[in-house]
């Protein structure tokens, strides 16, 4: 593991992102499955994201990339595909996280990259 984050506005981003689906569980609560979904994936996004601000490693980027395609799929594989509140939060939070960690994983290997040129 490293400390040096590639970007830490984007870690921080995910982070806020995570929180935000955390929290839109509460206006969910009509919907049991997608109120359950939108804190379990929420929580964990921050917690791999402070993860990654504490200690950087690709496990954790992995994981924030990973979660977030499972919120962009989870509304049509859990039943709640046809409610468009908690559909498009989860999709749009999902594009976001797993773009985001996209980027921190290519910004990494590009580090390493360089670093081993040397």
């Amino acid at each position: 593991m490293r400390n040096d984050v590639p970007s830490k506005g984007l870690e921080w981003t995910n982070l806020i992102l995570g929180v935000g689906l955390a929290c839109a569980a509460i206006m969910f609560v009509g919907m049991p499955v997608a109120a359950w979904n939108a804190g379990v994936v929420g929580a964990l996004i921050v917690c791999s994201s402070a993860m990654a601000l504490y200690s950087y490693g690709d496990l954790a980027e992995w994981s924030n990339l990973t979660l977030g395609c499972w919120a962009v799929v989870a509304p049509f594989l859990l039943g709640f595909g046809s409610a468009q509140g908690p559909m498009w939060t989860h999709v749009v939070v999902g594009l976001c996280v797993a773009t985001f960690a996209a980027l921190q994983l290519l910004a990494s290997r590009r580090a390493q990259a360089s670093s081993s040129n040397n």
